[in-house]
């Protein structure tokens, strides 16, 4: 027998794996065509909004994604209209004739076209960047990428940010009709807890709507049989590039679980029932969506991947 084969059959079977190709993702995207793939993507435009791609402000490469609230002469040139494809827009007031009214939720948000069934096990990575200093002053609420359930329901996970500072809720059913539970897991340090009465890390509320108008509560039935491992705080994602990577497997089963990872660092791991059960296909979108401000907001995307593995989608992957 030669000696490098005898040699290889005598290694350890985890160095085997650890020196073999990762799996890639199913889905990667670097906005490095020069545009937003209408075949990936489905923009919402809106009167408030633009999409454009960014040569400037990238990540890795050569282009990002763009998207800007209220945009201003400096911003680059809209996407063009021919690239807009709405299969998966849940934009409603995109209609032909439809005004946009200042006192409404201002979004730009990009749709994710493919979609998944509940309790897909799936990895979701991607770098972005917020160049508004701004953005989430104050109590107004800002919400910065979503994996949502088909329905009315809120996100059941979210990116969000209060007072400018980036925390992430998980959202669960409750026995009280028409409302949801929401579950802070992950935040930044310096987070203002005031939207979570009594000390609490959790509040029902209307779970109807995103941008619900129902003052939150507390029930014992909150975070019912979730286990959170909070290890590091987030980043922020003012004026920098954060690279995140999420791990969802939620239907709503008390073996659901997602895990985030910032920077490469391991944040929170949360185990337990998320979401509702029976819920209809799950999918993805980035981009703000907000209650109304009268500030600017620009938000840069990049390196964005689903796959099955952390290696597959980790957005450090395009620095190779």
């Amino acid at each position: 027998m030669p000696a490098a084969l005898l040699r290889r059959l005598l290694l350890p079977a985890v160095l085997i794996l650890a020196t073999a190709p990762a799996a890639a993702a199913d889905i990667s995207d670097g906005f490095e065509s020069g545009r937003i793939d209408p075949q990936l993507w489905a923009p919402c435009p809106r009167a408030e909004n633009r999409f454009f791609i960014e040569e400037t402000v990238v990540r890795s490469g050569r282009y990002a994604a763009g998207m800007a609230l209220l945009p201003d002469a400096t911003m680059p040139p809209a996407i063009p209209k021919a690239e807009i494809a709405r299969r998966r827009s849940g934009c409603l007031d995109t209609a032909p004739g439809a005004v946009f009214k200042p006192e409404d939720d201002q979004r730009a948000e990009l749709w994710l076209q493919s979609t998944e069934p509940p309790g897909t096990d799936h990895w979701f990575g991607f770098s972005f960047r917020i160049d508004s200093p701004d953005a989430g002053a104050g109590g107004n609420r800002l919400v910065i990428g979503q994996w949502k359930q088909n329905g009315s329901q809120s996100p059941l996970l979210a990116q969000r940010f209060k007072g400018g500072a980036f925390h992430l809720t998980v959202e669960q059913e409750t026995a009280s009709p028409g409302r949801q539970c929401r579950v802070l897991v992950a935040w930044q340090d310096g987070y203002d807890f005031s939207d979570f009465p009594d000390g609490t890390r959790s509040f029902l509320h209307g779970g109807t709507d995103e941008l619900d108008a129902e003052p939150p509560d507390h029930a014992a039935e909150c975070s019912r049989g979730l286990a959170i491992d909070r290890t590091a705080p987030l980043p922020s994602p003012f004026g920098a590039w954060v690279d995140m990577v999420v791990h969802l497997r939620v239907a709503g089963r008390p073996d659901d679980l997602v895990e985030i990872w910032a920077d490469g660092r391991p944040v929170a791991t949360v185990r337990g029932p998320i979401g509702v059960p029976g819920g209809g296909d799950q999918y993805f979108k980035f981009g703000p969506y907000r209650d109304p401000s009268p500030a600017p907001l620009v938000v840069r995307f990049d390196d964005f991947g689903r796959g099955g593995s952390f290696a597959a989608v980790d957005p450090r992957r395009f620095d190779q």
